[in-house]
C-alpha cells in the first residue's frame, strides 16, 4: 500500500522531480515522461524549425499541462512512477543517487517504488 500523500507533499515532489527531469537531454525528457504515465502524444519532441536542435520550453509546458488537470489521486500515482522512471532512465548512468538526493529536503527516500519518510540524514526515523 503506497504512503499517503498530502497534496503539499506531492506538489512537493513534483516540482523537485520535475527539476531532475529538466536536467536529462530534452530528447529524453518525452520518453522518460512518457514511461512515467504522461500522454507522449500530447508531448512535442521539440525540435526547432531545422530539425536538429531540441528545445526543452515546449516540453516542460506539455509535461507541466497534463499535470495540472489530473486530480490529487492521479498526481500522487504519476508522481510516484516518475519518481521510478527517472531512476530507471539515471541508474544505469550511474546517476540514480539524483533522485533521492534531490528529494531528501522534502523529507522522502524513494525506495521500492515508492517515497519513504526520512530525517535531514536521510535515514528512516525510527
Amino acid at each position: 500500500m503506497p504512503l499517503p500523500l498530502s497534496s503539499r507533499e506531492i506538489q512537493e515532489l513534483y516540482g523537485t522531480l520535475s527539476r531532475v527531469l529538466s536536467g536529462i537531454p530534452a530528447s529524453q525528457m518525452r520518453v522518460v515522461a512518457g514511461d512515467a504515465g504522461w500522454d507522449r502524444g500530447q508531448i512535442p519532441d521539440g525540435l526547432d524549425e531545422t530539425g536538429r536542435f531540441t528545445r526543452r520550453p515546449p516540453i516542460e509546458s506539455a509535461i507541466d499541462g497534463q499535470w495540472a488537470q489530473w486530480n490529487e489521486a492521479t498526481k500522487a500515482a504519476r508522481v510516484r512512477r516518475l519518481g521510478q522512471a527517472l531512476i530507471d532512465y539515471l541508474e544505469p548512468k550511474g546517476l540514480g543517487h539524483q533522485v533521492n538526493d534531490s528529494i531528501r529536503h522534502c523529507g522522502f527516500n524513494f525506495e521500492n517504488g515508492d517515497f519513504v519518510p526520512v530525517d535531514e540524514t536521510g535515514h528512516v526515523p525510527i
